[in-house]
């Protein structure tokens, strides 16, 4: 270690509450962001799981756009707060570099004794923070694996993901603490040593009309204008990132329960050959097991006959009736041209991938199903093709077209639906039917108003007659619903950590704030102000930083749940948005009154407190 960095090291350790501060602070903050990050990661990467690929083709429409914007997020919040941090902590030393140029140093040992103090802090707290960060990521990992049995992890230890977070960390914390260093060194001895001279007051506050204290809590922000404005800038990040794993995390399983409902229909019962409606409805379970072609699906005796679907519109209760095809076939990926913008020219893509997928042929002007979809509705010459399908065998599924059985089909949409695990596709029945040289159905889904189970036991009845068994679709839509949740739950976490960011955020900012004015304090104290008033004051600078990025945060995040990120969001109520609203609001209140406790109770109780500890 050189001289420098020893005199360095030891002027930390004559400010020790002061250091020991802003080391706990940075330490906190880059392991929340690094816990954040990490575990968003484990969500995100879906194919880390061994489970079926159901969940990553069903969900993969809005899960991977939603938490990798979370991610983004998270990464610009964790370089932001160590920037504001460091650099926050190199504007209180102001008052230090002042003297030292009084007293003859030059601007060069000046410089690089100061940056070798942020140096200091930001290499020990980075590699604290990254350490803590990672303790909590295996104890997420811990929790999960029991929260989730189903799911096996690889358990490949993330040293990329926290090699870069490390990287970034570092150059974000090393250049912003260059900065204000810059600035001061460039002043004179009397503007670094006197720094209210010539700054900014704010004159009124938007919460002045809530008495003096609030007052003169706007003139104390204002005075500290950049650190003000960084401080709003990681707590508008923390409290949007909170408020859409919260708010937003809502939006989307509603949704995606909605897409389940829409692609299964409700109240509904199957019919069919008892193997045949086994198989099928464990194909549909997120966690079952995917159809193969060890069951002949165009068994002459599976076909419905057309009197007992007639006989069953006929129950009292019955709304619908839906005769259905189903097949599991050897498909193809057809060639499709598009035009080529560097050779200028039409190119053909696809490369002839083949697979097996289930055919499902529909009416779809009768159909109880309303899928959520992406391209153009379908005509007897088009077909949807499931997430899973488009994923592993098309390049451009909407350009591109469904070979099976020596025919091919132009594919004009993505679907969403999680039967066979995203691995089947949806066609015209009659089109269908005639492919495969058949007649009739060997599926029937009859949509009931609610589960009665005498109107159940009547449908048995009938379909017994005829050889057939029935099976209860709602039980799987409830289970799949039911795993929906379970995942959606796993963002919470991360909704608490954001939380924590922000309280560590706003806490160490307004122990700078406040302490920087211990002068103040200490008059208004000794004037007669109580005790109350001044933690008045402290609160009420806490709501107005708080506040002003708290607001933003929140409108933020619900534009962004409803229009930006979620296709076709649904709410589960009409109150949803704004019970969340000021659910969250109510939240952010909370963390800024406590990150305020701490405060008074350090000025009150704290009188060793070496006012150079937080002088600017």
């Amino acid at each position: 270690m050189s001289e420098l960095q020893t005199y360095a090291s030891k002027d930390l350790k004559r400010r020790p509450f002061r250091s020991t501060l802003v080391l706990i602070s940075l330490t906190s903050i880059v392991a929340s962001t690094t816990f954040i990050f990490l575990f968003g990661n484990v969500l995100l990467d879906v194919s880390s799981f061994s489970i079926t690929g159901t969940l990553a083709s069903s969900m993969g429409m809005f899960f991977s756009t939603f938490v990798w914007f979370i991610l983004l997020l998270v990464f610009i919040l964790g370089a932001v707060v160590v920037s504001s941090t460091v650099s926050l902590e190199m504007v209180t030393r102001r008052r230090d570099i002042g003297l030292m140029k009084a007293v003859g140093t030059t601007l060069d040992t000046i410089f690089d004794f100061f940056m070798a103090q942020s140096v200091i802090l930001l290499l020990a707290s980075v590699v604290l923070g990254l350490t803590f960060g990672t303790v909590l990521y295996m104890i997420g990992m811990i929790w999960l694996s029991w929260y989730l049995p189903n799911i096996q992890f690889s358990m490949n230890f993330p040293i990329l993901q926290i090699g870069f977070l490390a990287a970034i960390y570092l150059f974000a914390g090393y250049y912003s603490a260059q900065k204000p260093i810059y600035d001061t060194v460039q002043e004179s001895p009397s503007l670094a040593l006197n720094p209210d001279v010539g700054s900014k007051v704010t004159k009124v506050g938007f919460l002045d009309s809530f008495g003096l204290a609030f007052r003169i809590a706007a003139k104390g922000t204002g005075r500290r204008i950049r650190g003000t404005r960084r401080t709003i800038i990681s707590l508008f990040l923390s409290f949007t990132i909170a408020s859409l794993l919260w708010m937003g995390g809502g939006v989307v399983e509603t949704t995606s329960r909605s897409y389940m409902m829409r692609s299964m229909g409700t109240n509904v019962i199957a019919i069919g050959n008892s193997n045949l409606l086994d198989m099928y409805y464990d194909a549909y379970s997120l966690y079952g097991t995917p159809l193969n072609d060890s069951f002949d699906f165009l068994e002459i005796s599976d076909m419905i006959n057309s009197s007992l679907l007639t006989e069953i519109n006929d129950v009292f209760g019955v709304v619908k009736v839906e005769p259905r095809l189903v097949v599991y076939s050897d498909v193809k990926e057809g060639q499709g041209i598009v035009w080529n913008e560097l050779l200028e020219e039409y190119t053909l893509i696809g490369e002839n991938r083949e697979g097996s997928a289930l055919l499902v042929g529909v009416d779809w002007d009768s159909t109880l199903s309303d899928w959520y979809f992406e391209g153009t509705r379908a005509n007897n010459t088009e077909v949807w093709i499931g997430g899973n399908l488009a994923d592993e065998m098309f390049e451009d599924p909407v350009v591109q077209s469904l070979q099976f059985e020596g025919y091919s089909l132009s594919v004009s949409a993505r679907a969403f639906d999680t039967l066979n695990g995203g691995m089947m596709a949806i066609m015209d029945q009659t089109v269908l039917r005639s492919f495969f040289g058949v007649t009739g159905s060997n599926l029937a889904l009859v949509q009931v108003d609610y589960y009665d189970e005498a109107i159940i036991s009547e449908i048995q009845n009938l379909a017994q007659n005829y050889g057939f068994d029935i099976y209860r679709q709602q039980d799987v839509l409830d289970e799949n619903i039911q795993i929906v949740h379970s995942i959606w739950i796993l963002l919470n976490p991360l909704a608490l950590m954001a939380l924590v960011s922000a309280f560590l955020g706003l806490l160490n900012y307004l122990l700078v704030s406040v302490f920087g004015r211990l002068r103040d304090y200490i008059i208004m104290r000794s004037i007669g102000a109580k005790p109350s008033f001044i933690a008045k004051v402290m609160i009420a600078e806490g709501l107005d930083v708080g506040v002003r990025a708290g607001i933003p945060a929140l409108f933020v995040a619900a534009l962004l749940s409803i229009y930006v990120l979620i296709p076709d969001a649904a709410v589960p109520t009409l109150a949803y948005l704004p019970i969340s609203m000021i659910t969250i609001f109510i939240s952010m209140i909370a963390v800024i009154l406590l990150a305020s406790i701490p405060v008074y109770i350090f000025f009150m109780t704290r009188n060793d407190l070496r006012v150079s500890e937080f002088s600017s």
